[in-house]
């Protein structure tokens, strides 16, 4: 028709290049993705190890100390009342200050990880290849919209004119074609009887 096989192509080359942005967009999330979930399993692993060396390292101490307190005070039970008295305050002092030394430094930690910043973390590959992808959609999108330099006289900008405007007509109609359809499989309500 007039101009329509041109138009089909461009829409297709179109196409092709968004599904290509796509993939590679998603390249670039698992890859981001990827990195981030390293960094934060690699701290949750060295955090697991602080805690239960630290742990141990707690216990025996307090150990050691209920019984040196408890050979100076000739009385082992003391010794060790006095240390669990004593673990109970640093309990209630940790409880106190849970937020400052523990939920915020967590909560800093993933907002580091997981905000989107500007400039995701790509590889450079990845970022060369969406850059090339976003001009050619780019130059793609423009070339199927201006009629500029296509058309070398009236009537033939016309025809174009005219099978866009077609297409475009296809389109909508199309697309109010299957809204219907799905009102009327989905959007009805059902009736009493």
């Amino acid at each position: 028709m007039f101009g329509f096989s041109d138009t089909k192509q461009q829409i297709q080359d179109l196409l092709l290049e968004t599904r290509n942005y796509a993939g590679l967009q998603k390249k670039a999330l698992l890859a981001e993705l990827r990195d981030k979930l390293s960094i934060l399993l690699s701290q949750l692993a060295i955090a697991v190890v602080c805690l239960v060396l630290g742990g141990m390292v707690l216990l025996f101490f307090s150990f050691f100390l209920a019984y040196i307190l408890g050979q100076a005070m000739n009385n082992t039970a003391l010794g060790f009342a006095c240390v669990t008295a004593l673990v109970l305050l640093m309990l209630l002092v940790f409880w106190h200050y849970r937020t400052k030394w523990v939920i915020t430094p967590i909560t800093n930690l993933l907002i580091k990880l997981f905000v989107v910043d500007e400039e995701p973390l790509q590889t450079e590959q990845i970022a060369g290849d969406l850059k090339q992808s976003r001009t050619r959609l780019s130059d793609n999108f423009h070339q199927m919209m201006s009629s500029d330099g296509k058309a070398t006289n009236r009537v033939e900008s016309f025809s174009n004119w005219l099978s866009r405007g077609l297409a475009a007509y296809e389109g909508l109609r199309l697309g109010l074609s299957v809204i219907r359809a799905f009102t009327s499989i989905f959007g009805h309500k059902r009736h009493r009887r």
